[in-house]
């Protein structure tokens, strides 16, 4: 099994803290350091995690991967943290049982709509890696219509901070400024700074999709297992 998923499903480690603890050196397997968190292990590892204020050292023993998961409509003003000083965040929507859940692919504080949770590390892994191509399509509403060459520049993609933000289908919704944009990939506000860059503003962003998992008639604030 990957290293992260062992200690994600065992101690609840985010991926962010324990990327960190590698690159400072404080994670161990059989005595020495190692510099991946993807690294595989095997029942019998002895495990060592030294860092300020957390410490484990065990021998590694099998886990059961379980692969529960939860549909959400996110509304806009929840965040996807576990904690926030300042903002009210996803969690508070659920109950206390799925406090350790992960979420995938997060939504931004002002958008909403379909957010998929999971207690299995490795499906987080397994949606979020650019290698398995998945889809998630978001309903836009922009300040204006649409341009056929602003569309086709969305589609080739446009630079913005040293990335390339593209989308891979752009299709014209019922409402009036409203599209269907489907990705697959992700980059941190990826929608609103693609159009952003070829002049337009995002008025309300909203995912529908992601996978084969569609929102359907999940009512804003609602969650469901599936």
């Amino acid at each position: 099994m990957r290293l992260i998923t062992y200690v994600q499903t065992r101690h609840q480690i985010s991926r962010r803290n324990f990327v960190s603890f590698i690159k400072q050196g404080y994670v161990g397997i059989n005595g020495k350091p190692i510099s991946s968190y993807t690294q595989e292990v095997k029942t019998g590892d002895k495990l060592k995690i030294k860092a300020p204020n957390f410490t484990i050292e065990e021998i590694i023993q099998e886990v059961q991967k379980t692969s529960t998961l939860i549909l959400l409509n996110k509304p806009v003003g929840y965040v996807a943290s576990k904690s926030d000083l300042h903002n009210k965040t996803i969690y508070e929507l659920l109950p206390p049982e799925y406090i350790n859940y992960y979420y995938i692919w997060r939504l931004d504080k002002n958008s909403h709509g379909l957010l998929l949770l999971t207690d299995d590390p490795a499906l987080v892994h397994e949606y979020e890696h650019p290698k398995f191509d998945i889809e998630k399509e978001y309903i836009v509403e922009l300040d204006q219509e649409l341009d056929a060459k602003d569309i086709q520049r969305a589609l080739s993609g446009v630079k913005d901070e040293d990335e390339m933000l593209r989308a891979i289908k752009i299709t014209k919704d019922k409402k009036k400024y409203h599209y269907s944009i489907i990705l697959n990939e992700w980059k941190k506000r990826h929608i609103r700074r693609m159009f952003k860059a070829i002049g337009y503003r995002v008025m309300d962003l909203g995912r529908v999709r992601e996978w084969k998992y569609s929102l359907g008639d999940l009512k804003v604030g609602e969650w469901k297992v599936v």
